[in-house]
């Protein structure tokens, strides 16, 4: 016999929020709005009350009276154990679905649109995606055409300075073959005057006697007067002694090497910041020297003496205290450093910038060109290096 627990397809030990769960459901499979029927939603109505007054374990034909007669109630009872075999079919299909986790049926419209959604999101990334691959293209090439060009302007200096370089060597022959125009040197300040004509004052008041003396007859026209020649009278010696040979002493004749000119013509070089040996053009002795990206030099003599070939076409009207001008050599301006910065090795040593005029001089790579310097003074004849 058919129990209304069984006609609402609950077990006796579920919940009351189990069984109105299950009234819910079976309530829209039978809404006449949704295909059911209005005999079927009235069963699963007295069923759901059955079940919550706790009589799920009755028989619905205990409450039914016998109008009809008991053969209609047989074939009204016959037809709906049917469709309660459909309706318990359907609460198994129902428990297995929940029991795989299915979506709930109201949520179904939420999964749609967010699906919906979803497709065109990757619509719009597949997009994006695209345009990256075309944008990272496109640098890729750019990135290519900036180093050829980068190649390009690099091979292009290096012949800008080859070019500059080759310009500076024919400017120099130029010069060395035209005819040499003479510039008038800058007047000495007054304190050069004095010391210049003491050192004058000096020299003449240590001249000897003698040439005084001959210096006045050299003016008056007269002539020089007989020195008589003296004899000197050897005693003759007894036969036991010898005569030992008189040993005339031989002049010493003093190696005189012409004077260095001042400020010779050095050897160009396209090499900025470092410090180079080399030699004076047409005077055999050495030098260290740096060039500046201006292309002007400091040079030391072995003499330990600093000067600045200043690359400029004009004489600076403004000079450093500590700077003497020379001459103009080539297509510099020399000027001699006595003292103050740049005048020492140990001023270079300790400033590894020191700017002359408008001119940066960086000092780099000093102690092994410094070394090779001074074997080079030594190894040239009547030279010694100075002491730096």
């Amino acid at each position: 016999m058919t129990t209304w627990n069984e006609l609402l397809g609950v077990g006796a030990s579920e919940s009351a929020e189990q069984i109105k769960q299950r009234y819910r459901q079976l309530s829209i499979r039978v809404h006449p709005d949704k295909g059911g029927s209005t005999g079927l939603m009235q069963l699963v109505s007295e069923a759901y009350q059955a079940v919550k007054n706790g009589k799920g374990d009755h028989s619905p034909l205990d409450s039914q009276q016998s109008a009809g007669g008991t053969a209609a109630l047989r074939s009204q009872v016959a037809r709906l154990q049917k469709e309660l075999a459909a309706l318990q079919q359907e609460n198994r299909t129902l428990r297995a679905c929940q029991a795989n986790n299915q979506i709930p049926a109201h949520l179904t419209a939420k999964i749609a649109k967010l699906e919906f959604d979803n497709r065109q999101w990757r619509e719009h990334y597949q997009k994006l995606e695209k345009q990256h691959h075309v944008l990272e293209e496109q640098h890729q090439r750019l990135s290519k055409q900036h180093d050829s060009d980068k190649k390009k302007s690099k091979q292009l200096n290096r012949e800008l300075k080859q070019a500059l370089s080759q310009v500076e060597q024919l400017e120099t022959e130029l010069k060395h073959k035209a005819t040499p125009v003479t510039l008038k040197a800058a007047k000495p300040g007054l304190a050069w005057r004095w010391v210049l004509a003491s050192w004058g004052v000096i020299a003449v008041l240590m001249l000897p006697t003698s040439h005084w003396q001959s210096m006045m007859r050299t003016l008056l026209d007269q002539p020089a007067p007989e020195v008589a020649q003296r004899v000197r009278i050897v005693e003759p010696l007894e036969n036991n002694q010898t005569t030992a040979p008189v040993s005339t002493p031989t002049p010493q004749v003093s190696d005189s090497r012409a004077s260095m000119p001042t400020a010779p013509m050095i050897q160009l070089t396209a090499t900025a910041n470092q410090w180079h040996v080399s030699q004076f053009d047409k005077v055999p002795q050495p030098y260290l020297a740096l060039r500046s990206e201006q292309g002007s030099y400091v040079v030391a003599n072995c003499q330990g003496e600093f000067y600045v070939y200043l690359n400029t076409t004009y004489q600076p009207l403004r000079v450093p205290p500590n700077l003497d001008y020379i001459t103009q050599r080539q297509h510099f301006h020399v000027y001699a450093i006595p003292y103050g910065q740049g005048a020492s090795i140990d001023s270079w040593q300790l400033a590894r910038k020191v700017k002359i005029f408008d001119d940066t001089f960086v000092s780099e790579d000093l102690a092994p060109q410094l070394s090779a310097f001074e074997q080079s003074c030594q190894r040239a004849p009547g030279l010694t290096a100075a002491n730096f």
